[in-house]
Parts: C-alpha cells; structure tokens; sequence
C-alpha cells in the first residue's frame, strides 16, 4: 500500500473541507451539474484522445498508484546473483528448477529464454524489444491522466462560461446576481481541483513508476545476459549494485548492510568469547 499517496491526497481534501468549512458555507459548494460538466466532460476528451481500450484501464491504474508497486531492485540483485552462482556451480539448466519461485513475468522469461539456450544476440533482443514495450504501456496509462489533468480546467471553463450566460439572461434580478456568479464559478474551481489534487499527481506518480520499472528492467537484462557470459557472481553482483545505489531503495539496502554488519559483530564477539 502507497501510504503517502493516500495521505497526500486525504490531506489536501482534509484541508480543502476546512478552509471552506471555517467559513460556514459547505453546502454552496456542492453543484451536482457543475460536477457532472467536469467529470463527464474530462472523461469524454480522455475516451476521444485514448480510445475505450485506454480508459477500461483507468481503474488498474489508479489501484497501481494506491496500491503501490514498488520495483524491488535489492532483491532482483539478490535473485540474480543466486541464479548466476547456481548456473555456475550446475549449468544453466539447474536455474529451470527456480521458475516457479519466479513471480516477475519479465525476469521469469529471461530465465525461460536462458534456459533455453537462447542465441546471446536474440536473447538481449527479446528481452530490450519486451522492455520497450511494457514502457511504451506505461507511458500511455500516464497519458490519459496527462489529458485529464489538461481537460479538466477547460471543462470546468466552460461550465462556467454556462453559468454566466444563464445569468446575464436573468439580469432583471438584481438580486441574484452575486448568487449566480458564485455558483458560475464553481465549475472551474471543480475543474481545477481534480486537475491540480488528483489527475496531475495521478499522471506523475504513473511516470515514476514506469520508470523505476524500466530500471529494474534493463537491471535484469545486465544480470541474465552476464550470466550466459558466464561473468562471476561476484562481477554480476557489483555489476548490479550500480543499479541499487542511489535509488529509491538504497536506504533499504544501507539498512540491511548495517544489521548484517551487527549481526556479523555480534557472531565474532560470541566466539571470541567462548576462545
């Protein structure tokens, strides 16, 4: 679960609700056909510019952002590491023995395709043309929110630019003037809200995401093509860690260096002690 992202949005919306709720006017605020001229509008340029085989997508994507889908680089480092001691101790067909503990579909290919006796030359271009592709799908699910963010303000515009002819219809009331103009302009500030609090972050959180996927992806493209060349488990593994440090992970991975340090101390500690 991405807690961040969820606090981030509950924080805004908490926040917007008491602005507006110190000022004791809750209710004005709420427009039912201002809303629908947002959302309805927003979803349409979307499905217009995306196609519905895009927007079936949409709910997948926002699951992904809150659900989170962190690229685990420490453990594919890990993971290849323990593949390319074992096809060294055993041939490259021991690590068959390990697909079905495989639950990344990318890594698990690259294995099938080493397995397999893949041709180096093909097997790096299977595997760079499959990575090509799960970024190209990345970006397009980061595009509808892209569109949506753009979308939303214009929409919310033009909900308003409504709202304002059907006031300058009725300027025989004087009265209701002031009231029509508010509830005009209610629209682009719905417009603006879901632009600026959901689909922007949405669109840039998505972006991230795909790229820290690419990442782990060339990341395993280096481990699986150095263990067909036979490198050392040891060359993979520094190999690897160029991937690892600096990365979103690395606190992880300094975190567990250090209890392995500890623990290493504590271990030499005790049998000295027992010398």
């Amino acid at each position: 679960m991405e807690i961040t992202a969820i606090l981030g949005l509950l924080s805004g919306l908490l926040l917007l609700f008491w602005a507006i709720a110190s000022r004791g006017a809750v209710g004005t605020y709420w427009d039912p056909s201002a809303l629908m001229i947002v959302l309805g509008g927003t979803i349409a340029a979307v499905a217009v510019s995306h196609g519905a085989s895009q927007v079936k997508r949409i709910p997948g994507l926002v699951l992904l952002v809150f659900k989170g889908k962190g690229a685990a680089r420490v453990e594919t480092r890990d993971r290849l590491v323990h593949l390319a001691g074992r096809a060294r101790r055993e041939g490259l067909l021991a690590m068959e023995d390990d697909l079905k503990e495989i639950e990344d579909p990318f890594l698990h290919e690259a294995v099938q395709l080493l397995v397999d006796a893949t041709p180096p030359e093909d097997l790096r271009d299977v595997l760079q043309n499959q990575s090509y592709s799960d970024g190209l799908k990345g970006e397009s699910g980061a595009g509808l929110f892209d569109t949506a963010a753009a979308s939303s303000p214009a929409f919310g515009m033009i909900g308003t630019l409504i709202g304002l002819i059907h006031m300058l219809m009725n300027l025989s009331d004087p009265d209701g003037i002031g009231l029509g103009m508010a509830v005009a302009l209610i629209t682009t500030f719905y417009g603006s809200l879901f632009a600026n609090l959901f689909f922007g972050p949405m669109a840039r959180k998505l972006k991230e995401i795909n790229e820290e996927e690419q990442q782990v992806k060339e990341m395993m493209i280096t481990g699986i093509t150095a263990i067909q060349e036979g490198k050392n488990p040891r060359m993979i593994a520094s190999l690897l860690s160029a991937f690892v440090e600096g990365s979103s992970v690395d606190d992880e991975e300094k975190e567990r260096a250090e209890r392995e340090r500890k623990a290493g101390a504590a271990e030499r500690s005790a049998v000295a002690s027992d010398d």
